[in-house]
């Protein structure tokens, strides 16, 4: 028993020597900052760390004050090699303490580079204080009474305006009645409306059939153009991009990170709806990425939000860190079909071969999503009638492939299956994708 504990112990110390040595062999050269935060920024220590506060992992300033270098160098760079070996107490419960969720290897720093991150989060500025606004309970609030007193000023004026004009006119004509060609004047027939407009006989015409022939040009202009605007604008939302509850960006996921859009919109090929991704798909990757780096050590606001949805808090104990008041997020629709338009995701996706961007424009690029296509029916048709289907490679279609192979080979270019190219043509609206019953029922 004596012999092993004695070796046991002469390894730790030789493990703690060889580190003191290799520390104390870069302690010449005077730990640099900035290079520090070089190094903190491209291994992505904000990920996991913040300096001020506890996110997946203890916050950082002060940590050369609770752990000597020696301590940390080896830590850092491979915490399951110091723990395994040097059963050192504290670095087990640090582990323990997160729940078991070992630090990231970083052999790849050397033990300069480790004192240099450590240089730069004892001399990272301390984060500024967000000045506290003490709301004036005795504070004047906004008041409409001078709108209001305006509004009313102006009906009284237009009232006393009106009443002047037929008082004038009463004056007027009081004053004719002593003169009686100044009367009888007021009191000649004058021209009618069309008389003024319209030159010659025409302007003589009966004003009634007048009336009923520029009712009947204006009605019909307008009826024109109403029946335009109701097939081009009423429930066409081609543009539209709403502010939406938590700012998602596409560009960012599926653009710049590469993400798959069936990573999130998990049942696009298996079902009509492409679904609204649960925020639980959100946590797989942010409850460890918070772009703490990115916020002054504080987690990203929008993520907070999804914290907020699922009643989380990253500071609680490993197992509790979900409350029992979640709340859903109520996201604003944008691609919206009337009711009585059936479409199929999985039938376009997973049969058709057909790509997010056909129908939802360059979605990888779009900072806020809107609205690309009018998803009217006429822009649906024009797609049935040019999208070229697919079925030489394509084993859904190996049957319709077979029958129009064969009527190729039997009518030559009279079928209405053969292209110029030699290949089989066959659109969606050849194989019944203009009857009304496939959208309609």
């Amino acid at each position: 028993m004596f012999p092993n504990m004695i070796a046991r112990n002469m390894k730790v110390w030789m493990l703690s020597a060889l580190m003191a040595v290799s520390v104390s062999s870069y302690a010449q050269d005077k730990p640099n900052a900035e290079n520090g935060k070089k190094l903190y920024e491209a291994n992505n220590c904000g990920s996991c760390h913040a300096l001020d506060k506890k996110v997946v992992g203890p916050a950082l300033r002060g940590v050369h004050t609770r752990r000597s270098n020696e301590w940390l160098v080896q830590w850092v760079r491979n915490n399951e090699k110091f723990r395994k070996e040097t059963k050192d107490p504290d670095a087990i419960a640090l582990y323990n303490d997160y729940g078991g969720a070992a630090m990231n290897i970083f052999e790849n720093l050397t033990p300069a580079n480790v004192l240099d991150i450590v240089e730069y989060i004892k001399t990272a500025p301390e984060p500024k204080k967000a000045a506290v606004v003490v709301s004036d309970a005795n504070q004047p609030k906004d008041d409409s009474t001078t709108l209001y007193i305006l509004l009313i000023l102006v009906g009284i004026f237009s009232a006393v305006l009106l009443v002047l004009a037929r008082v004038k006119n009463t004056l007027k004509r009081v004053a004719a009645e002593k003169n009686p060609e100044e009367l009888a004047a007021m009191d000649a027939p004058k021209k009618g409306f069309f008389e003024k407009i319209l030159p010659g006989k025409w302007g003589k015409k009966n004003p009634v059939v007048l009336t009923l022939f520029t009712v009947a040009i204006l009605g019909g202009v307008g009826a024109y153009y109403g029946f335009q605007f109701s097939i081009t604008e009423v429930g066409v939302q081609k543009g539209y991009a709403p502010k939406q509850p938590i700012a998602f960006s596409h560009k960012l996921h599926a653009g710049d990170l590469k993400l798959d859009c069936k990573y999130c919109h998990s049942t696009v090929e298996e079902s009509k709806q492409a679904s609204i991704p649960a925020l639980n798909t959100c946590m797989n990757c942010h409850k460890g990425v918070q772009l703490t780096d990115k916020y002054n050590g504080e987690i990203s606001p929008e993520i907070k939000k999804i914290y907020a949805a699922l009643d989380y808090n990253p500071e609680a104990k490993p197992g509790e860190e979900y409350g029992n008041n979640p709340r859903p997020i109520r996201w604003v629709r944008i691609h919206n079909l009337p009711d009585h338009a059936y479409f199929n995701h999985s039938q376009h996706v997973k049969v058709g071969k057909q790509t997010c961007q056909t129908c939802h424009g360059a979605i990888e690029k779009m900072e806020v999503v809107q609205q690309h296509s009018s998803l009217q029916m006429g822009w649906c048709i024009d797609c049935h009638r040019n999208a070229q289907v697919d079925v030489a490679n394509n084993n859904y279609y190996k049957a319709l492939h077979e029958k129009a192979a064969k009527d190729i080979a039997s009518n030559k270019n009279k079928s209405k299956y053969f292209s110029a190219d030699g290949k089989v043509k066959l659109t969606p609206a050849m194989n019944g994708g203009l009857e009304c019953s496939k959208c309609h029922y």
